[in-house]
Protein backbone atom coordinates (compact mmCIF):
# COMPACT_ATOMS: atom_id res chain seq x y z
CA UNK A 1 0.00 0.00 0.00
CA UNK A 2 3.21 2.17 -0.39
CA UNK A 3 2.34 5.76 -1.69
CA UNK A 4 -1.56 5.42 -1.44
CA UNK A 5 -2.10 7.20 1.78
CA UNK A 6 -0.43 10.87 0.96
CA UNK A 7 0.32 13.74 2.80
CA UNK A 8 -2.52 16.67 3.74
CA UNK A 9 -0.84 18.93 1.78
CA UNK A 10 -0.40 16.50 -1.06
CA UNK A 11 -3.68 15.23 -0.87
CA UNK A 12 -4.94 19.11 -1.43
CA UNK A 13 -3.01 19.80 -4.71
CA UNK A 14 -3.50 16.95 -6.43
CA UNK A 15 -6.96 16.74 -8.45
CA UNK A 16 -8.13 13.50 -9.83
CA UNK A 17 -9.22 11.35 -7.53
CA UNK A 18 -12.58 9.62 -8.73
CA UNK A 19 -15.26 8.17 -6.41
CA UNK A 20 -13.81 4.33 -6.39
CA UNK A 21 -11.47 5.46 -9.48
CA UNK A 22 -13.16 5.76 -12.09
CA UNK A 23 -14.05 8.21 -15.29
CA UNK A 24 -16.12 11.13 -14.79
CA UNK A 25 -19.58 11.21 -16.78
CA UNK A 26 -21.68 13.22 -17.84
CA UNK A 27 -24.88 13.86 -15.92
CA UNK A 28 -26.93 12.30 -19.21
CA UNK A 29 -24.95 9.06 -18.74
CA UNK A 30 -26.67 8.03 -15.68
CA UNK A 31 -29.87 6.26 -15.35
CA UNK A 32 -32.39 5.13 -13.60
CA UNK A 33 -31.89 3.37 -9.75
CA UNK A 34 -27.91 4.38 -10.45
CA UNK A 35 -26.01 6.73 -8.27
CA UNK A 36 -25.13 9.80 -9.56
CA UNK A 37 -22.46 11.75 -7.69
CA UNK A 38 -21.91 15.66 -7.97
CA UNK A 39 -19.48 17.35 -6.56
CA UNK A 40 -19.96 20.90 -4.34
CA UNK A 41 -16.33 21.76 -3.69
CA UNK A 42 -17.99 25.13 -1.67
CA UNK A 43 -17.38 26.86 1.91
CA UNK A 44 -17.33 30.00 1.84
CA UNK A 45 -21.14 29.84 3.02
CA UNK A 46 -19.86 28.91 6.71
CA UNK A 47 -19.44 31.28 9.13
CA UNK A 48 -16.42 29.99 11.26
CA UNK A 49 -13.71 26.78 10.53
CA UNK A 50 -13.26 26.35 6.74
CA UNK A 51 -12.02 23.53 4.58
CA UNK A 52 -15.06 21.54 3.53
CA UNK A 53 -13.79 22.64 0.18
CA UNK A 54 -11.80 19.99 0.24
CA UNK A 55 -14.04 17.29 1.34
CA UNK A 56 -15.11 16.30 -2.03
CA UNK A 57 -11.78 15.37 -3.44
CA UNK A 58 -11.02 13.53 0.57
CA UNK A 59 -14.00 11.62 -0.01
CA UNK A 60 -13.47 10.45 -3.27
CA UNK A 61 -9.83 9.59 -2.32
CA UNK A 62 -11.16 7.66 0.75
CA UNK A 63 -13.57 5.71 -0.86
CA UNK A 64 -11.87 4.65 -3.34
CA UNK A 65 -8.93 3.08 -1.26
CA UNK A 66 -11.04 1.66 1.03
CA UNK A 67 -13.19 -0.32 -1.92
CA UNK A 68 -9.94 -1.33 -3.21
CA UNK A 69 -9.88 -3.37 0.11
CA UNK A 70 -12.79 -5.03 -0.34
CA UNK A 71 -12.93 -8.75 -1.41
CA UNK A 72 -13.56 -8.66 -4.74
CA UNK A 73 -15.74 -11.78 -4.40
CA UNK A 74 -18.25 -13.55 -2.17
CA UNK A 75 -17.53 -12.03 1.54
CA UNK A 76 -19.59 -12.23 5.18
CA UNK A 77 -20.60 -8.88 6.50
CA UNK A 78 -20.35 -9.35 10.34
CA UNK A 79 -22.80 -6.95 11.22
CA UNK A 80 -26.15 -8.61 9.08
CA UNK A 81 -24.97 -11.96 8.94
CA UNK A 82 -25.03 -12.36 5.61
CA UNK A 83 -22.69 -13.12 2.69
CA UNK A 84 -22.50 -10.55 -0.15
CA UNK A 85 -21.19 -10.21 -3.67
CA UNK A 86 -20.29 -6.35 -4.92
CA UNK A 87 -22.05 -5.15 -7.77
CA UNK A 88 -20.88 -2.88 -10.77
CA UNK A 89 -22.10 -0.34 -12.62
CA UNK A 90 -24.09 1.35 -9.53
CA UNK A 91 -22.44 4.47 -9.27
CA UNK A 92 -21.28 7.42 -11.95
CA UNK A 93 -18.69 9.74 -10.82
CA UNK A 94 -20.46 12.78 -12.65
CA UNK A 95 -17.11 15.27 -11.15
CA UNK A 96 -18.12 18.90 -9.65
CA UNK A 97 -20.90 21.09 -9.89
CA UNK A 98 -19.46 24.51 -11.15
CA UNK A 99 -18.56 26.46 -8.39
CA UNK A 100 -18.62 30.59 -8.67
CA UNK A 101 -16.69 32.23 -5.89
CA UNK A 102 -18.52 34.59 -3.82
CA UNK A 103 -21.77 34.26 -5.82
CA UNK A 104 -24.31 31.94 -3.60
CA UNK A 105 -26.94 31.87 -6.19
CA UNK A 106 -24.62 30.88 -9.57
CA UNK A 107 -23.04 27.40 -7.31
CA UNK A 108 -27.10 27.23 -6.16
CA UNK A 109 -28.34 26.92 -9.93
CA UNK A 110 -24.89 24.69 -10.45
CA UNK A 111 -25.37 22.37 -8.20
CA UNK A 112 -29.49 21.90 -8.57
CA UNK A 113 -28.95 21.71 -12.39
CA UNK A 114 -27.33 18.29 -12.09
CA UNK A 115 -28.97 17.03 -9.08
CA UNK A 116 -32.46 17.90 -11.27
CA UNK A 117 -30.89 15.94 -14.36
CA UNK A 118 -30.13 12.78 -12.57
CA UNK A 119 -33.50 12.82 -10.92
CA UNK A 120 -35.52 13.21 -13.39
CA UNK A 121 -33.44 10.07 -15.03
CA UNK A 122 -34.33 8.70 -12.60
CA UNK A 123 -31.31 8.62 -10.59
CA UNK A 124 -30.07 9.13 -7.10
CA UNK A 125 -28.19 11.89 -6.65
CA UNK A 126 -25.28 11.53 -4.14
CA UNK A 127 -24.19 15.02 -3.34
CA UNK A 128 -20.58 15.53 -1.73
CA UNK A 129 -19.42 18.61 0.80
CA UNK A 130 -18.44 21.30 0.88
CA UNK A 131 -20.39 23.28 4.02
CA UNK A 132 -23.79 22.27 4.61
CA UNK A 133 -25.58 24.89 2.74
CA UNK A 134 -24.61 23.28 -0.15
CA UNK A 135 -27.38 20.32 0.95
CA UNK A 136 -30.09 23.34 -0.16
CA UNK A 137 -29.23 23.61 -3.49
CA UNK A 138 -29.09 19.54 -3.55
CA UNK A 139 -32.21 19.29 -2.75
CA UNK A 140 -33.19 21.54 -4.53
CA UNK A 141 -32.55 20.15 -7.72
CA UNK A 142 -33.70 17.00 -6.52
CA UNK A 143 -37.02 18.62 -5.57
CA UNK A 144 -37.58 19.99 -9.15
CA UNK A 145 -36.64 17.14 -10.66
CA UNK A 146 -39.24 15.03 -8.64
CA UNK A 147 -41.87 17.73 -9.28
CA UNK A 148 -40.79 16.57 -13.06
CA UNK A 149 -40.75 13.09 -12.88
CA UNK A 150 -43.54 12.65 -10.49
CA UNK A 151 -45.77 15.74 -10.53
CA UNK A 152 -47.85 14.95 -7.30
CA UNK A 153 -45.01 13.00 -5.47
CA UNK A 154 -43.48 14.58 -2.00
CA UNK A 155 -40.42 13.95 -0.03
CA UNK A 156 -39.46 13.29 3.73
CA UNK A 157 -36.47 14.43 4.83
CA UNK A 158 -34.08 13.62 7.70
CA UNK A 159 -30.94 15.39 8.72
CA UNK A 160 -28.55 13.72 10.82
CA UNK A 161 -26.74 16.31 12.28
CA UNK A 162 -25.48 18.45 15.65
CA UNK A 163 -26.89 21.38 14.68
CA UNK A 164 -30.78 22.10 13.16
CA UNK A 165 -29.81 24.53 10.27
CA UNK A 166 -33.37 26.00 10.66
CA UNK A 167 -32.23 29.95 10.76
CA UNK A 168 -34.03 32.04 8.57
CA UNK A 169 -30.94 34.50 8.68
CA UNK A 170 -27.44 34.27 10.24
CA UNK A 171 -25.78 37.51 10.32
CA UNK A 172 -23.59 38.90 7.74
CA UNK A 173 -24.24 35.89 5.83
CA UNK A 174 -28.12 36.65 5.33
CA UNK A 175 -30.29 33.92 4.22
CA UNK A 176 -27.99 31.07 2.45
CA UNK A 177 -25.58 29.99 4.44
CA UNK A 178 -24.89 26.36 6.76
CA UNK A 179 -27.10 27.57 9.13
CA UNK A 180 -30.07 28.09 7.23
CA UNK A 181 -30.18 24.82 4.89
CA UNK A 182 -32.95 22.98 6.33
CA UNK A 183 -35.06 26.33 6.60
CA UNK A 184 -34.67 27.09 2.90
CA UNK A 185 -35.47 23.36 1.85
CA UNK A 186 -38.73 23.07 4.45
CA UNK A 187 -39.87 25.87 1.96
CA UNK A 188 -39.61 23.75 -1.32
CA UNK A 189 -43.32 22.70 -2.88
CA UNK A 190 -42.78 19.43 -2.48
CA UNK A 191 -42.09 19.02 1.16
CA UNK A 192 -43.64 19.71 4.37
CA UNK A 193 -42.00 20.38 7.56
CA UNK A 194 -44.28 17.74 9.14
CA UNK A 195 -42.30 14.96 7.07
CA UNK A 196 -39.29 16.73 8.41
CA UNK A 197 -36.80 15.06 10.90
CA UNK A 198 -33.37 15.98 12.98
CA UNK A 199 -31.38 13.29 14.26
CA UNK A 200 -28.86 13.60 16.65
CA UNK A 201 -29.04 17.41 17.86
CA UNK A 202 -26.03 18.46 20.51
CA UNK A 203 -24.81 22.03 19.41
CA UNK A 204 -26.84 24.78 20.05
CA UNK A 205 -30.42 24.92 19.27
CA UNK A 206 -32.37 28.80 18.80
CA UNK A 207 -35.27 28.50 20.93
CA UNK A 208 -37.60 30.23 18.21
CA UNK A 209 -36.35 27.76 15.33
CA UNK A 210 -37.03 24.64 18.05
CA UNK A 211 -40.48 26.19 18.37
CA UNK A 212 -41.52 26.34 14.63
CA UNK A 213 -40.20 23.55 13.76
CA UNK A 214 -42.49 21.37 16.83
CA UNK A 215 -45.28 23.66 15.92
CA UNK A 216 -45.16 22.61 11.92
CA UNK A 217 -44.83 19.03 13.12
CA UNK A 218 -41.48 18.03 12.90
CA UNK A 219 -39.80 15.42 14.86
CA UNK A 220 -36.06 15.90 16.63
CA UNK A 221 -34.12 13.57 18.46
CA UNK A 222 -30.91 14.60 20.59
CA UNK A 223 -27.73 12.69 20.49
CA UNK A 224 -29.01 11.90 23.96
CA UNK A 225 -32.18 10.13 22.78
CA UNK A 226 -29.41 7.88 20.47
CA UNK A 227 -27.66 7.14 23.70
CA UNK A 228 -31.04 6.64 25.74
CA UNK A 229 -33.36 4.87 23.25
CA UNK A 230 -30.66 3.28 20.79
CA UNK A 231 -29.56 3.73 17.22
CA UNK A 232 -31.89 1.77 15.78
CA UNK A 233 -35.30 2.69 17.30
CA UNK A 234 -34.30 6.67 16.82
CA UNK A 235 -34.19 6.00 12.92
CA UNK A 236 -37.16 3.36 12.96
CA UNK A 237 -39.11 6.16 14.80
CA UNK A 238 -37.49 8.58 12.51
CA UNK A 239 -37.75 7.32 9.26
CA UNK A 240 -41.98 5.92 10.10
CA UNK A 241 -42.26 10.23 10.78
CA UNK A 242 -40.68 11.56 7.62
CA UNK A 243 -42.35 8.93 4.89
CA UNK A 244 -46.17 9.56 6.42
CA UNK A 245 -47.90 10.60 3.12
CA UNK A 246 -44.56 10.55 1.20
CA UNK A 247 -43.16 8.76 -1.91
CA UNK A 248 -39.30 9.10 -1.38
CA UNK A 249 -36.79 10.02 1.29
CA UNK A 250 -33.85 12.85 0.89
CA UNK A 251 -31.47 12.30 3.45
CA UNK A 252 -28.53 14.86 4.78
CA UNK A 253 -25.48 13.36 6.32
CA UNK A 254 -23.80 15.94 8.47
CA UNK A 255 -20.48 14.40 9.66
CA UNK A 256 -20.65 16.53 12.35
CA UNK A 257 -22.67 15.05 14.46
CA UNK A 258 -21.01 12.50 15.62
CA UNK A 259 -18.62 13.43 18.83
CA UNK A 260 -15.33 15.85 17.83
CA UNK A 261 -13.38 13.14 20.03
CA UNK A 262 -13.79 10.87 17.21
CA UNK A 263 -14.03 12.98 14.49
CA UNK A 264 -12.46 16.47 14.36
CA UNK A 265 -12.15 17.29 10.97
CA UNK A 266 -15.45 19.12 10.51
CA UNK A 267 -16.61 22.99 10.08
CA UNK A 268 -18.75 23.13 13.26
CA UNK A 269 -17.29 21.24 16.74
CA UNK A 270 -20.11 19.27 18.73
CA UNK A 271 -19.21 17.39 22.41
CA UNK A 272 -21.31 14.78 23.82
CA UNK A 273 -22.49 13.79 20.14
CA UNK A 274 -23.10 10.44 18.75
CA UNK A 275 -20.22 7.62 18.96
CA UNK A 276 -19.47 6.18 15.19
CA UNK A 277 -20.95 3.08 15.95
CA UNK A 278 -24.65 4.94 16.88
CA UNK A 279 -23.85 6.60 13.66
CA UNK A 280 -23.31 3.56 11.67
CA UNK A 281 -26.55 2.36 12.92
CA UNK A 282 -28.42 5.13 11.87
CA UNK A 283 -27.46 4.74 8.57
CA UNK A 284 -28.06 0.69 8.34
CA UNK A 285 -31.40 1.87 9.76
CA UNK A 286 -32.28 3.37 6.53
CA UNK A 287 -31.05 -0.43 4.27
CA UNK A 288 -34.94 -0.60 3.16
CA UNK A 289 -35.80 3.70 2.89
CA UNK A 290 -37.08 4.62 -0.80
CA UNK A 291 -33.96 6.70 -0.94
CA UNK A 292 -34.25 9.48 -3.70
CA UNK A 293 -31.35 11.13 -2.75
CA UNK A 294 -28.64 12.11 -0.36
CA UNK A 295 -25.67 14.87 0.58
CA UNK A 296 -22.63 14.32 2.89
CA UNK A 297 -21.68 17.00 3.57
CA UNK A 298 -18.61 19.54 6.48
CA UNK A 299 -15.62 17.37 6.30
CA UNK A 300 -13.01 19.29 6.42
CA UNK A 301 -9.74 17.69 5.63
CA UNK A 302 -7.07 20.46 6.34
CA UNK A 303 -8.69 20.44 10.49
CA UNK A 304 -7.60 16.29 11.13
CA UNK A 305 -3.66 15.74 9.35
CA UNK A 306 -4.74 12.53 10.35
CA UNK A 307 -7.47 11.29 8.07
CA UNK A 308 -9.37 9.91 9.90
CA UNK A 309 -12.07 12.44 9.86
CA UNK A 310 -12.66 11.69 5.89
CA UNK A 311 -12.25 7.60 6.37
CA UNK A 312 -14.94 7.46 8.70
CA UNK A 313 -17.07 9.51 6.66
CA UNK A 314 -15.89 7.19 3.46
CA UNK A 315 -17.58 4.44 5.66
CA UNK A 316 -21.09 6.20 6.61
CA UNK A 317 -21.55 6.37 2.43
CA UNK A 318 -20.84 2.62 2.58
CA UNK A 319 -23.35 1.55 5.10
CA UNK A 320 -26.12 4.00 3.64
CA UNK A 321 -24.83 2.55 0.14
CA UNK A 322 -24.39 -0.95 1.03
CA UNK A 323 -27.58 -2.36 -0.61
CA UNK A 324 -26.52 -0.43 -4.30
CA UNK A 325 -23.06 -2.12 -3.87
CA UNK A 326 -23.92 -5.18 -2.61
CA UNK A 327 -26.15 -7.99 -3.55
CA UNK A 328 -27.06 -11.56 -1.07
CA UNK A 329 -25.43 -14.65 -2.62
CA UNK A 330 -26.17 -18.15 -1.52
CA UNK A 331 -22.93 -20.12 -0.05
CA UNK A 332 -23.05 -23.64 0.32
Amino acid sequence: MTGVITTCHQQLTQPGYRLFDGPFHDVADVGKNQIGVVGMPSDWTHSSRLGTRFGPEALRRATTLLQSMRPQGASFDPDTGRYTFPTTNWLIDCGDAEISAQDVDATTQAIAAMTEGLTIAGGIPLALGGDHFNSFPACLGYSRGLEKRAKDARFGYIQIDGHLDFSDRLGAWGSHNHATNARRISELPNIDVSNMVWVGIAGWVDGGDLALIEKQGGRIFSASDVHKMGAPEVMRQALEHAMQGCDELYLSIDIDAMDAGYLPGTGSIVHSGITPRQYYDLLDGLAKAPLGGLDIVEVSPPLDPSERTEFLAAEMLFRVLRRFRTRPVTVA
